[in-house]
């Protein structure tokens, strides 16, 4: 058995000009980087019996990979040519559809384990286009590539895109103090909401002119973004992301609403909070704060009783943590 681990996502600066609506016009620019919450794949042969076990948040045995009920894991088999004879389970560390490319970590995570237990080599760069290929061509699943990037590589990475779908993926290098620092002051707050992103990305495209000119204005918050993060300038970052939620939330009417309006103006009750943005497609989810004092503002949290969790940047991408074959 192996035991896979692929990280999450958060954007930074720029995202959603990965959608190809957007990059085939006009060139994607982002930053986006994962963090310490995980999805696991646990992957075994089952070369006596022959069937498969499925086990997420049901169980299911079949032996035959096109009746498994989970449509995710039945088209990753598909998609390798795997018909019997595995047993795959998996868990994560944070709640599904909310804004942190769960779906897309799950599929690298499967490409990963699945490739290495049949002795496939995958390069990261074939892995993130095979993620690609099932969640948006074979599932229809709405999106980008940056969640499937950044999953298979980890860090913190600029990523551009040009009209013609070229992608060049480079590191952010940041010295250590800096990372530290950054990871003091960034803090995921769950609004207990969680949301389809398709149904949100689909409504972006209702009034697509609209939608680009917003974009537009997002994507100049790159180079500033990348210039505050290598500074370690954490306020700088924070009035980013304020100016990025509020710019955000017009470009559709399911992007945000009272409840997460409120939401946010509640959390800027603590002075220590300097601003934050709605992570992923909006709806609900978390929101990434920056805060001048994290002591300050958990003990806040905990008196206003919300779901919080502190962050570190994950620098490994999807990884084997376990063999034990």
């Amino acid at each position: 058995m192996i035991i896979v681990r692929t990280p999450y996502r958060i954007p930074l600066a720029g995202g959603g000009t990965d959608h190809s609506f957007y990059f085939k016009k006009k060139n994607g620019n982002l930053i986006s980087a994962s963090f310490n919450q995980y999805v696991y794949c646990l992957i075994q042969k089952r070369p006596l019996d022959k069937k498969i076990l499925i086990q997420t948040t049901i169980t299911q045995f079949t032996t035959d990979s096109k009746k498994i009920e989970h449509p995710i894991i039945r088209e990753v088999l598909k998609f390798f040519k795997i018909k019997n004879g595995i047993q795959v389970g998996t868990f994560a560390t944070v709640p599904t559809q909310s804004g942190l490319g769960s779906s897309s970590a799950l599929i690298v995570g499967l490409i990963k384990g699945i490739t290495h237990i049949y002795n496939k080599k995958l390069s990261n760069e074939k892995i993130y286009k095979a993620a690609f290929k099932i969640e948006r061509k074979i599932l229809k699943m709405q999106g980008g590539w940056q969640d499937q990037i950044i999953s298979t590589y980890g860090g913190l990475r600029k990523i551009k895109i040009s009209k013609k779908g070229k992608i060049d993926i480079n590191q952010i290098k940041l010295n250590r103090k800096t990372v530290k620092k950054l990871e003091n002051k960034m803090i995921l707050v769950f609004t207990g909401e969680t949301r389809s992103s398709s149904k949100i990305i689909k409504s972006q495209k209702k009034n697509l002119n609209s939608t680009v000119a917003i974009y537009d204005k997002l994507k100049k918050f790159v180079e500033p973004m990348e210039g505050a993060l290598k500074k370690g300038n954490f306020k700088k970052i924070g009035e980013l992301f304020h100016k990025h939620w509020l710019i955000k939330k017009n470009i559709s009417k399911e992007i945000s609403n009272s409840y997460l309006d409120n939401f946010y103006i509640r959390l800027l009750k603590d002075k220590n909070f300097i601003g934050g943005k709605i992570i992923g497609a909006g709806g609900g989810g978390f929101f990434l704060m920056i805060t001048k004092n994290m002591a300050k503002s958990e003990k806040f949290l905990k008196k206003e009783k919300i779901d919080y969790t502190k962050l570190k940047f994950d620098l490994s991408g999807a990884k084997i943590v376990k063999n034990l074959r």
